[in-house]
């Protein structure tokens, strides 16, 4: 598989895709194409059984194309641990050197980093490390947009991309910080969030907000 189809495979999974449809738009904001580039490429994804899309209602990752998903994201994520706690990078500036490394990264290379970094489970961003583990994961959590309202939950990880960290990072919201969706406001699109973890308020738009992921 080249490079271009692999980031989209995975940030199809990053969106939730696993379990719910991921719209093009979605898509289209996440990599900073047009949608039609997504069409053609997601049709792409399709014959080779990696997804399977519904008109007007988004793509779904297929068992073989989540399994592949995780694959490489688990080569990802365990670059950036390696990155941060090795090499002393910060956790906004890791992702674009993991993207780099982990397409070259073979299966026994992956295994022998693993080993190497004494087995980790998490990476920088909150997510989980080992595939088995991404399933109980994001069965426990959803984007940011699809969380009741009023209701305490906790931040459990970030799509990973270094702008959407640093962004998150002059908000003041980090991984298990608890949160809660006070009100909507259409008009501006701005989701009014209190952090209960350092009594703050942060207003976020609803593009920015499909970008977080938050457990119960």
């Amino acid at each position: 598989m080249s490079p271009t189809r692999e980031d989209y495979l995975k940030i199809i999974y990053e969106l939730g895709g696993e379990f719910s449809r991921v719209s093009n738009k979605a898509i289209a904001e996440k990599l900073n194409i047009s949608p039609p580039t997504v069409t053609e490429m997601t049709s792409s994804l399709v014959k080779a059984g990696w997804i399977e899309v519904k008109p007007y209602h988004g793509s779904m990752l297929t068992k073989e194309g989540a399994d592949e998903a995780k694959r490489l994201v688990h080569k990802h994520r365990l670059w950036e641990v390696f990155l941060v706690n090795k090499l002393g990078f910060s956790i906004e500036e890791v992702h674009d050197e993991a993207e780099l490394l982990e397409h070259s990264t073979t299966d026994k290379l992956a295994k022998k980093l693993y080993e190497f970094l004494d087995h980790p489970k998490y990476c920088p961003h909150g997510g989980a490390i080992l595939p088995e583990d991404m399933k109980a994961e994001d069965l426990h959590s959803v984007s940011l947009t699809g969380a009741e309202y009023n209701v305490s939950v906790s931040i459990s990880r970030f799509v990973n991309e270094d702008k959407l960290v640093h962004y998150f990072k002059n908000q003041n919201l980090n991984i298990n910080d608890v949160i809660n969706i006070k009100s909507y406001d259409k008009t501006l699109d701005l989701y009014e969030i209190e952090n209960e973890s350092n009594n703050e308020t942060v207003y976020i738009s609803s593009k920015i907000a499909q970008f977080i992921f938050v457990r119960t």
